[in-house]
């Protein structure tokens, strides 16, 4: 079985400095959960984590708005970004676009989660591009060389529900949709509406919500 070993960082750390790139106006209200993670199989375990495994794992771009405050009209917890490293892999990277809204939003990277500007997440989004194990063989010596890893995208202009969970290998198109407590487990085209566990595309908007040129 792997091991799990832990630095947890906060904005006004300086270690945030080495691991985090903020655009100008980044607005953190409350304290985010920023988790640094290595799982190491045995082959690893004289080995210990250190800041420099983990340069620029984290950016979050201008004017982009992290709520980690429980004041919101419906349940909201921390914001929490995980970047996980594997064995001798590079660790994982999270990159948050331009004026994207996270409300206690839960961001899991082995690899790559890249979220593009303008994308709103309702409260309590999760999304990971690893299960974070293998299926088979659990406690196995090798187990953590074996987990599965599919990048996430989200682009531009999109919108996540309430309670939505967006599972690895997953792309949300721009100016997509997402119901409040959707698993989504493939791909979401542009200007797609999407449902359901599993989320399925229930209609397509011309052009995005609000406009006129939006078709039911």
């Amino acid at each position: 079985m792997p091991l799990y070993e832990n630095i947890s960082i906060a904005p006004e750390q300086a270690a945030f400095g080495h691991c985090a790139r903020l655009g100008e106006r980044v607005n953190f209200s409350g304290e985010p959960d920023i988790t640094l993670t290595w799982a190491k199989d045995v082959a690893y375990q004289h080995e210990y984590i250190d800041l420099t495994d983990f340069p620029g794992c984290i950016t979050i771009g201008e004017g982009t708005f992290l709520e980690s405050l429980d004041r919101l009209a419906f349940h909201c917890g921390r914001v929490k970004l995980t970047v996980v490293k594997r064995n001798g892999f590079e660790a994982g990277k999270i990159v948050i676009g331009r004026q994207c809204v996270l409300q206690g939003t839960a961001i899991v990277a082995y690899a790559n989660v890249t979220i593009e500007d303008s994308v709103v997440f309702g409260p309590n989004v999760t999304i990971m591009d690893s299960g974070g194990h293998p299926l088979l063989d659990r406690g196995a010596d090798d187990e953590a060389a074996r987990i599965s890893v599919r990048p996430v995208l989200i682009k531009e202009h999109s919108w996540v529900g309430m309670n939505a969970i967006v599972l690895p290998g997953v792309t949300i198109g721009k100016h997509a949709v997402v119901g409040a407590g959707s698993v989504v487990r493939s791909d979401v085209p542009d200007y797609a509406i999407a449902a359901g566990n599993p989320a399925v595309v229930i209609r397509y908007c011309d052009a995005p919500l609000g406009t006129k040129q939006e078709k039911g």
